[in-house]
């Protein structure tokens, strides 16, 4: 039987909140719930030591980490202010003292996702009402989910892809507890289910749900996948046979379980996260 310890893989996440009157108080939440995620067994039982967090980091800082993380699998996550360069089309995002293309953030490592959640325009993001990330994520003494997603990553083709929380000219709105987009992918990984346990559940059929959950709470972001190189399949999130809510949803490689009420933070309105079609 392969040993699959011998793969290796890594995360880097970047909170780029900005400054002054453009500072993202959601930043650190967002970077917080996502390092959370990944440690669970539904994010792939990721090791805290395989975790990189950098905090408002500068450009040389970035490429000292994405030049020491070479990994089998590297998974890299920004939170922060982007706009896009109309002149060129480039998708931009600021660090505190250079802007930087999205694809600055690839390096040579064979399989590759990217998230990011920023801005695509020039307008400052709003503040609303948002669902906050609840830790529904499952943390199992003996769990085989990080050998199993290792042996998902060493049956990955090699690939890359880049995923954006909106769309051209459009906004990715923020808020105290977080990124909208961030909070809703979060919301979304969480409640996967699959015929049985630690099943692969990709990035694209959790972006599938994403709008809705979105929708629900008053926004109309659409993230998108907006650069692909090879044939990634390393799974976004592993998927379970218990329901954490009620009511199911079916999906390409899994199913999303859910109707739970959120309160949103401002307003006060209760809705439905998730619901049958």
């Amino acid at each position: 039987m392969q040993n699959f310890n011998a793969i290796t893989r890594r995360a880097v996440l970047i909170g780029s909140p900005g400054h002054q009157n453009n500072f993202l108080r959601g930043v650190r939440n967002d970077i917080g719930n996502m390092s959370k995620f990944l440690q669970s067994n539904k994010g792939g039982a990721w090791r805290k030591e395989d975790i990189v967090i950098l905090d408002n980091p500068n450009l040389q800082l970035i490429s000292m980490a994405l030049r020491s993380v070479y990994a089998d699998y590297l998974f890299v996550y920004f939170s922060g202010h982007g706009y896009t360069d109309w002149e060129r089309g480039s998708r931009m995002l600021a660090l505190r003292d250079h802007n930087i293309p999205d694809l600055y953030l690839l390096n040579s490592s064979p399989r590759q996702l990217v998230i990011v959640d920023a801005c695509r325009s020039y307008a400052a993001p709003g503040l609303s009402g948002v669902p906050a990330f609840e830790d529904h994520v499952d943390h199992f003494e003996g769990s085989p989910a990080h050998e199993l997603f290792n042996e998902y990553v060493a049956c990955s083709p090699e690939g890359k892809l880049i995923v954006h929380s909106t769309q051209p000219g459009k906004v990715s709105i923020d808020s105290p507890s977080g990124g909208h987009f961030t909070q809703a992918l979060l919301h979304v990984a969480t409640r996967m289910k699959t015929k049985e346990d630690y099943l692969p559940c990709s990035i694209d059929s959790v972006l599938t749900h994403v709008p809705g959950v979105l929708r629900k709470n008053r926004n109309s972001q659409t993230p998108s996948i907006v650069h692909e190189e090879g044939n990634l399949t390393v799974p976004f999130a592993l998927g379970s046979t218990q329901p954490a809510l009620k009511g199911k949803q079916k999906t390409g490689s899994g199913e999303l379980v859910g109707t739970l009420a959120i309160t949103l933070l401002l307003t006060g309105l209760v809705v439905a996260a998730v619901s049958s079609n």
